[in-house]
């Protein structure tokens, strides 16, 4: 299965799509063993052959992009012309047709690929924790296997569920693992969430103070740096369907590290690893994103990797704050790829939870943010 286009033969496709369409297509494309690329073109190509195609309703289409074979786009848009269609109808019309098509099974199984999702942008305050440990949670109740990392040296994602940081010196902290200094199998250092509607899925591997050493330690280390958290991790991740990392809060070593672990590995799908990141509606977001988006192309052209953005949460938001914020999450969501997944409201349930150390599922399972974090995971778990 190819890794997905992108390269420069071939060209963006800028749309409008629909949140619901949107879910749909990275849902059946993954059972089908496609990356969404190669939907895309298929899905255009059974539109082309189908000139009676019927209307779908695009209110709310959002920006969303990805890429065409060579030729591909300005075809696209010349049929779109000559049947005196908006290219929103049009990417609707072939994407709907595709997704209810007869499409032949695979040839074979996709084997079986552990996912990895690196939750970060150096910006303090945009909600990394929440983000990491309510998706965590939400995909924990659908009934994946998760293994949530407090990879963040200040430790908030562990308080915040209600566990405690690992001890210095204990011989089990990541850190330490990384090294290759640990005395005791990793799988001792992790813990099981309580809580019922976990199922038991849903564990932690949390922080430990050791952690506000990691840049100046592992600089010390000669080789295989990069591959650190990957070998620490190894031992435990058959264990799982997802990884997830809460990030770090710098541009350091440990994001470097970080997004090296959420690499595209051999037969993955395009945008199922990588890096997810949370916003807010403000000018400072957008410079800490173009900072981290420098940082992660420089470490893809050293280290010959793809990282992927699996795409944006915009979280916090309020529209009481006045146009500007408005204006923000207008820009936010122009952006075709990566692209808006969510918006989460600046709610108090969120600070309620994290007050009283209960995971938010568990303290308002009902509540709008629980909910969209289910939404969100439902996509992401396709």
């Amino acid at each position: 299965m190819t890794a997905g286009i992108s390269d420069s033969e071939n060209e963006k496709l800028n749309v409008n799509l629909t949140a619901e369409l949107r879910m749909r297509l990275r849902s059946v494309s993954a059972q089908r063993g496609l990356n969404i690329s190669e939907a895309t073109s298929q899905a255009i190509d059974l539109w082309y052959r189908t000139p009676e195609a019927p209307a779908i309703e695009v209110k709310d289409a959002k920006s969303w992009g990805t890429w065409l074979p060579a030729g591909g786009v300005a075809r696209f848009y010349t049929e779109c012309e000559q049947r005196e269609l908006t290219k929103v109808q049009g990417i609707a019309q072939a994407l709907s047709l595709w997704i209810s098509s007869d499409q032949p099974a695979p040839a074979a199984a996709r084997p079986r690929v552990l996912r990895r999702l690196l939750v970060a942008l150096q910006k303090g305050g945009v909600g990394k924790t929440f983000l990491a440990g309510g998706l965590a949670q939400a995909l924990a109740e659908l009934g994946l296997r998760v293994l949530l990392v407090d990879y963040d040296p200040q430790g908030h994602l562990t308080r915040r569920v209600g566990e405690q940081p690992i001890a210095m010196d204990s011989g089990g902290s990541l850190l330490e693992h990384m090294l290759g200094k640990a005395t005791r199998h990793i799988r001792r250092s992790i813990v099981v969430l309580p809580q019922e509607r976990f199922g038991e899925r849903l564990h932690l591997l949390p922080s430990c103070n050791d952690a506000f050493l990691f840049d100046a330690v592992m600089s010390t280390m000669r080789a295989g740096r990069e591959e650190a958290l990957a070998r620490a991790l190894e031992p435990v991740e058959k264990d799982y369907d997802i990884v997830i990392l809460d990030g770090p809060p710098s541009l350091g070593l440990a994001m470097d590290i970080g997004m090296h672990y959420v690499q595209r590995r051999e037969g993955e799908l395009a945008e199922r690893s990588g890096v997810l990141m949370p916003v807010w509606a403000d000018l400072p977001s957008f410079e800490a994103y173009d900072l981290f988006t420098s940082q992660r192309q420089q470490l893809e052209k050293l280290a010959r990797i793809q990282v992927d953005e699996v795409g944006f949460v915009i979280n916090a938001y309020d529209s009481r704050r006045g146009a500007s914020v408005q204006i923000r999450r207008e820009e936010w969501e122009e952006r075709s790829a990566p692209g808006v997944l969510a918006v989460f409201p600046d709610l108090k349930e969120q600070r309620d939870a994290q007050d009283n150390r209960t995971p938010l599922l568990e303290w308002e399972p009902g509540c709008s943010l629980s909910n969209g974090l289910r939404t969100l995971a439902k996509e992401l778990a396709a």
